[in-house]
């Protein structure tokens, strides 16, 4: 979903996300160092928002379930967010050769280390 964006001469607003696109839990930052990857996992109960702030990314999902994939490009001049459902494994990669990524991220429950609903995936 991309909310438009609103320019004059005085800077920039967008809306990003209604609470009826998402379920709070927990509010992150992920960086990305140029050339790298983060991810390679999936999660059977959270549901996450990814919106890059930074740079630009390509974001590879499969479905578990169904075993449909998808890729999506995110960058900072069309901020919008891709969401990741449960059982969808998913990685994103920095392509950029100098510059970092930054990514906000919405994620529907907060990090329990005893309980993390976490597991890799590399498929």
């Amino acid at each position: 979903m991309l909310f438009p964006l609103h320019k004059n001469e005085t800077g920039s607003f967008q809306e990003l996300a209604h609470s009826s696109d998402v379920k709070f839990g927990q509010l992150s930052i992920l960086k990305i160092a140029p050339l790298c990857s983060r991810g390679g996992h999936y999660h059977t109960r959270k549901e996450e928002w990814f919106c890059c702030i930074h740079g630009r990314c390509e974001m590879k999902m499969n479905n578990l379930k169904d075993s449909s994939a998808r890729t999506t490009n995110l960058d900072e001049s069309h901020r919008e967010f891709a969401k990741v459902e449960p059982y969808e494994s998913h990685s994103v990669t920095n392509p950029d050769k100098s510059e970092e990524c930054e990514l906000l991220i919405i994620i529907s429950e907060e990090y329990n280390p005893d309980d993390p609903d976490t597991f890799k995936y590399e498929g």
